[in-house]
């Protein structure tokens, strides 16, 4: 069985070193399972059910409940069982040798345990071992931390990873009630619910998860769901209203009109346990603006608004409704897995369905219209910035973003490139030996993976940057290629992103200096007192683009799809999967800061 240092909680947890299990001794090893503290004990030969009651101090029926297999077949040498924790003993440590000891890092909301120790580039084990009682696969939001000081920067992603998926086996191999599932990326509740063959909602109830899922994530996959009631009552029955839809040859669906108000349902999430989500309700409230100037302009317009709360069982209710059911245009659900039940509704009725923010995995047919765009795209628009470049380096610190990795290896192909590891305290020279000279085209991608990160590489580009202008040294231009996440970076100086070149490739971008943005701008902040988001452009984008299409009818939806205008954000360029596939957007754009603190969009 593949194991993992779970928890050393005895007095000595702290001098690193841990003694075998014997026979007739506590297990030092923790776990926390169904919101239960648990030992887990290896069996030895010649233990017993009673000496090992005896020895945890609990009665041999709290150990038949936790452990049902041993009452059936007995216990056996060498298996792993569970032994309830009643109390998990103290770590006494005076505050001066903890403060010399440790640093203490505050869980911030969505945050798992995989992420922060990568972070740290420190070892599940060390992490879960100096923080008795610690749920790696529950964390709270303002829960403290403790992080080893001589234990960081000395574990890779890869082996944090691998550290993860060790334990998540042993949970797996010693629960009756879950098997424990390490997310992986580009996995969904919809993608994992299918691996196993259990719900969706059973899923999000057992991990108390409605949000996006993340790379390292720890789920809880019930093994056992009670039956779900099945209530009788009469079939659904296609509205006489809704026509048929018409195929033709070149596989143009045919949507409908109810009456000459053009209706439009728009499902988001935007509750989560009875909170008000602000990215939808600021994606709402720029769909609201796009209806209104849609109406100005002569087009009667309504929008409906359903609440999905991340929950498959509420779309499947929110498709029964009458409104919804008089739709001429669909806009959402956001997440994949919420889009079966309102597909196939759109299946039997040619009413189009916009998804507009999420990618999918799967192909759902010609009546989905993906705004965002498809993820090979992305690859065409990097290798733009690497067409003319010489001189390649790849800069990473202790925390790497990954994903932005692979995406640029992929994108720099068989061209040679050079990387370094670059850290507080790495001298500069190591990154002047790689800039090469005039005539060169220098491309620096930081694959920095946090803020601290991204700030130390871009402050010491620039250093050296500086330091070979004032030695007359003829260097090569210099180009930072990034990640547009540092937008959401509050402490990252601004001017280096000009003084450096900095670009990066999104799907979401809004140039606030163009006139038709800057107009939104002012119709958005006198109407909600706030300065619009990204989201804002893209409700206003979904509403404006694909409202007007449903209103001028079938002639409007064959010119969309294949070729949009550009609305506030990037253009939309639609194309087929395949003859009977969802039309997806495959524009991204190439964002630069230039010298001249202007910054283009291609």
């Amino acid at each position: 069985m593949k194991r993992l240092l779970i928890a050393i909680l005895a007095a000595w947890c702290f001098t690193g070193t841990v003694a075998a299990q014997q026979p007739g001794v506590r297990s030092t090893e923790v776990v926390r399972i169904a919101d239960t503290d648990y030992y887990l004990h290896t069996v030895e030969a010649g233990e017993t059910v009673y000496s090992l009651t005896r020895l945890y101090g609990i009665p041999e029926e709290q150990f038949y409940k936790d452990n049902p297999a041993v009452r059936e077949r007995g216990l056996q040498a060498g298996e792993t069982v569970r032994m309830a924790c009643t109390q998990l003993p103290e770590v006494k440590m005076s505050r001066r040798k903890q403060q010399r000891t440790f640093i203490t890092h505050v869980v911030q909301a969505g945050e798992t345990t995989y992420a922060i120790a990568k972070r740290y580039s420190l070892a599940i084990g060390t992490l879960i071992q100096d923080n008795p009682g610690l749920d790696p696969a529950h964390l709270k939001a303002g829960q403290e931390l403790l992080i080893r000081k001589s234990e960081m920067d000395k574990t890779s992603p890869q082996q944090i990873m691998s550290q993860m998926d060790d334990f998540a086996s042993t949970l797996s191999e010693v629960s009756d009630e879950y098997t424990y599932h390490l997310v992986e990326l580009g996995e969904t509740f919809y993608s994992i619910s299918r691996k196993y063959n259990v719900p969706v909602a059973a899923i999000e109830e057992a991990n108390h998860a409605t949000d996006v899922l993340k790379a390292g994530t720890l789920l809880r996959i019930p093994t056992v769901r009670p039956a779900e009631p099945q209530v009788a009552g009469p079939a659904i029955r296609q509205p006489e209203a809704v026509p048929v839809p018409v195929e033709t040859q070149d596989d143009v669906f045919r949507p409908h009109k109810y009456s000459d108000v053009t209706t439009l349902s728009v499902l988001l999430p935007l509750t989560q346990n009875g909170t008000v989500r602000p990215g939808f309700m600021e994606f709402w409230q720029g769909a609201l603006i796009a209806a209104a100037e849609l109406r100005d302009a002569g087009y009667p317009m309504v929008l409906n608004l359903f609440d999905t709360q991340h929950s498959l069982t509420e779309t499947e209710k929110i498709v029964e409704n009458d409104a919804f059911r008089n739709s001429d245009l669909i806009i959402g659900p956001v997440y994949e897995e919420m889009l079966p039940p309102v597909m196939a509704y759109s299946r039997r009725t040619g009413t189009p369905v916009v998804s507009p923010l999420a990618d999918f995995e799967h192909n759902y047919g010609k009546t989905l219209y993906r705004m965002s765009p498809a993820a090979a795209n992305r690859y065409d628009k990097m290798e733009q910035l690497l067409d003319s470049a010489t001189n390649i380096v790849f800069i990473t610190t202790s925390v790497t973003d990954t994903e932005l990795e692979r995406e640029m290896k992929q994108a720099v192909g068989n061209r040679p490139y050079q990387r370094l590891v670059y850290r507080k305290g790495t001298p500069s020279e190591q990154i002047d030996a790689m800039v090469q000279g005039k005539g060169s085209n220098n491309v620096f991608v930081v694959l920095a993976g946090d803020e601290a990160g991204v700030d130390l590489v871009l402050a010491a580009l620039s250093s050296v940057q500086n330091n070979r202008l004032a030695r007359s040294i003829r260097t090569g231009s210099i180009r930072v290629v990034g990640d547009p996440k540092w937008l959401r970076y509050r402490n990252l100086d601004r001017n280096l992103f000009f003084k450096l070149n900095v670009s990066f490739v999104t799907s979401y971008h809004a140039d606030r200096g163009n006139e038709a943005v800057r107009e939104f701008d002012r119709r958005y902040i006198a109407s909600f007192g706030r300065i619009p988001t990204l989201y804002s452009y893209r409700g206003y984008d979904a509403v404006m683009l694909f409202g007007k299409a449903a209103a001028d009818g079938t002639a409007a939806w064959n010119t969309i799809q294949r070729a949009c205008p550009t609305p506030l954000e990037t253009p939309y360029d639609f194309v087929p999967v395949s003859l009977s596939g969802d039309r997806i957007n495959r524009s991204w754009a190439l964002v630069t800061y230039n010298h001249d603190y202007t910054i283009t969009v291609h």
